[in-house]
């Protein structure tokens, strides 16, 4: 099967340059549209440039002489052009009878090739068994159409977009934003003035603002309408200017203020950092505990161990740190539904499913949460152990948040108090209005007095182990059977250190005073210290 060169890596990782022609085509394409074009879409015009070119090379050769197809005949003196070898020229300088016993007679061409310094090599012809240079069989070759061009960007793109960019970056006359190119002359020129009008749109706006209804504000529409051009010149801009930054996609813009940002999106809330002493090693810890891993929603689990979930919606359990962030935790199954945003912050509407009211959010993907949730958590009353489902929405940044209400009624739940500087629970009726777990659901009086407990065991860096071992009598004390399960566990010391589930249980493994009882519960015996 002959390749022509644009159907090879090789080619496009080592031969492939973007040519003076190449940018003055595009330069051109340019000019005619008006518009900028995606990186992906030059990629493809450069390709049907390389291909034409390739064709306009093939047929100069072609006319030098005649295709070698091993099945045909020729003669001293011919010309041949060798397709398989990178369309090489050369001469029939001699012909000799040649015989195997499987395919018969055959001649022996021998062939002169002056590109390769008078080099010889010697060749079949007048071949008729079936063969892969036969004259008669099918080759998968190139067509430079629009499904050739569609074909080989798909197969090399990663390296042709390398290739693409960094042509286009040496050249001044062309500019980009995200993934977007256009011509320097064609930008639309905003002064700064227009920039102060942006800022303060945004802010009355209180929420990011999509380039659209910004060229609205600036006035910008070319006889009534706002061309792709606008927008890029304004994306442009905006992107140059420190005090603006996007907060949506390459695909989905929304620009707002750098002044504006929450804090919780800089830095992440205490109650969601992980101490960096708390390692955990799934090799330590023993098989028929590791299953766990899977039954607790923690961000911080190695997906490996985490529940697959649907494609359209995904249900977990809200633990302390989240509730008390106003958080959502970005788990692998949650990833999956959200849009790429490449390490970037991302503002997105949730969608209160009781309301119909949206919800400004922030995807802090650096530290897999969701920050914005406070007042909704506080305005349905929401505890620890709320089973929430995030669910996708046909705008990729707008996703229906819900929880499973119920009609509202008194039951009993664990409580989380501070006494003599440490946890204590006792169990007490509170109203609850949703679906939760029973393992995990968990009351808190006096929030002011556990954060200052938590920051104190921050402060003195007071080991797990130890906490463990004051959370654990107070635990047991209100179970009819003595034992905890590890869910409750878990959701009890989150309220004082944030601990995922795979150091908690690999601490819990370790010492005997913690002595495994199956099924998930736990007990503990002091005197097994």
């Amino acid at each position: 099967m002959n390749q022509r060169p644009t159907q090879t890596l090789d080619f496009w990782q080592s031969k492939y340059q973007v040519t003076d022609q190449a940018i003055e085509a595009l330069y051109n394409k340019f000019l005619e549209s008006g518009e900028p074009a995606f990186v992906d879409e030059v990629g493809l015009f450069f390709v049907q440039q390389a291909i034409e070119a390739e064709e306009q090379a093939i047929r100069a050769e072609l006319q030098q002489g005649k295709i070698y197809h091993i099945d045909l005949s020729y003669e001293v003196g011919d010309q041949l052009i060798f397709p398989h070898l990178d369309y090489l020229i050369g001469t029939v300088a001699s012909i000799k009878p040649g015989y195997n016993p499987s395919d018969g007679d055959f001649s022996i061409l021998e062939v002169t090739f002056d590109d390769r310094n008078h080099t010889t090599a010697k060749f079949a012809a007048d071949f008729r068994s079936h063969h892969i240079l036969s004259s008669t069989y099918e080759e998968e070759a190139g067509d430079g159409g629009a499904s050739e061009v569609q074909k080989i960007y798909g197969k090399y793109q990663r390296v042709i977009r390398s290739k693409v960019t960094q042509g286009l970056q040496q050249n001044d006359e062309f500019v980009h934003c995200d993934s977007q190119w256009f011509l320097t002359d064609l930008l639309i020129d905003v002064p700064v003035g227009l920039l102060n009008i942006v800022d303060a749109a945004i802010d009355i706006n209180a929420g990011p603002l999509n380039v659209d209804a910004l060229i609205e504000q600036l006035e910008l529409q070319k006889n009534g309408k706002i061309t792709d051009a606008a927008r890029f010149s304004v994306n442009h801009r905006l992107e140059n200017d420190p005090r603006f930054f996007n907060v949506g996609t390459e695909q989905h813009v929304l620009w707002y203020l750098d002044r504006l940002k929450p804090p919780q999106v800089i830095a992440a809330p205490h109650n969601l950092v992980v101490d960096d002493q708390l390692s955990f090693d799934p090799i330590t810890l023993p098989g028929d505990l590791t299953v766990f891993l899977s039954e607790i929603d923690d961000e911080n689990t190695p997906p490996e161990f985490l529940k697959s979930a649907s494609d359209k919606e995904v249900t977990f359990v809200l633990n302390y740190p989240h509730r008390r962030s106003g958080t959502l935790p970005v788990l692998p199954a949650v990833r999956q539904l959200l849009p790429d945003n490449n390490d970037a912050l991302l503002t997105l509407q949730l969608i209160d499913s009781q309301s119909g009211e949206k919800i400004l959010t922030w995807y802090v993907d650096q530290y897999n949460y969701i920050y914005g949730l406070g007042d909704w958590y506080q305005k349905y009353q929401l505890p620890v152990g709320t089973f929430i489902t995030l669910k996708k929405t046909d705008d990729p940044l707008e996703f229906i948040v819900e929880f499973a209400p119920q009609r509202t009624r008194q039951e009993w739940v664990r409580v989380v108090t501070v006494r003599n500087n440490q946890l204590a629970f006792q169990m007490r009726k509170r109203a609850i209005s949703c679906s939760y777990d029973e393992l995990m659901i968990l009351g808190e009086e006096g929030s002011e007095a556990v954060d200052a407990l938590w920051k104190k065991v921050e402060r003195n860096g007071t080991p797990l182990y130890t906490l463990l071992v004051n959370i654990f009598p107070e635990l047991v004390k209100l179970s009819s059977q003595s034992a905890v399960h590890i869910k409750t566990v878990y959701s009890a010391i989150n309220v004082v250190k944030r601990c995922p589930p795979g150091p908690l249980l690999q601490e819990l493994s370790k010492h005997p005073s913690f002595v495994w009882m199956g099924h998930g519960y736990w007990t503990y015996k002091p005197s097994a210290k």
